[in-house]
């Protein structure tokens, strides 16, 4: 995995993403970092299962958060496509941070076909990682 962590700060190259990612994505995985469960409330018709972990793409917690896997659909990516973008990262003199976006601090990543990661965003420490062999076609729309 790349990290893209710097490359989809605004929202034109969010929906360019998301508009590929779309096109091969299979299964969604949401975690819940805090309490807001609109997104899986949304979608709860599409949840394949939920389980409770310490451990899911690019994070390791003290404590169990709610992971769940849905199927991906049109709509889930109608839903996402109303965000700005997943989470801000800015390099400044003071060091890396994170601007929390409309998204929340909720993380997900998309599978394809092979239940594969495509993508994973940790949003709430501003990290976006990409799958190297798809890295070629994202720089084609970014």
């Amino acid at each position: 995995m790349k990290d893209y962590s710097d490359r989809v700060n605004n929202h034109e190259d969010y929906l360019k993403l998301l508009n590929n990612l779309e096109k091969k994505t299979r299964e969604i995985e949401y975690v819940l970092i805090d309490d807001d469960q609109t997104f899986v409330n949304a979608f709860s018709q599409e949840i394949l299962f939920m389980n409770l972990k310490r451990k899911w793409w690019g994070t390791k917690s003290s404590h169990q958060n709610k992971v769940y896997r849905l199927k991906a659909t049109k709509d889930i990516f109608r839903y996402l496509r109303r965000f700005e973008t997943f989470c801000k990262y800015e390099i400044s003199e003071k060091g890396d941070q994170v601007i929390e976006t409309d998204f929340g601090i909720n993380d997900i990543a998309f599978f394809d076909s092979q239940k594969e990661p495509l993508l994973y965003v940790t949003a709430h420490e501003g990290y976006i990682m990409i799958r190297e062999d798809l890295l070629k076609d994202m720089e084609m729309i970014l």
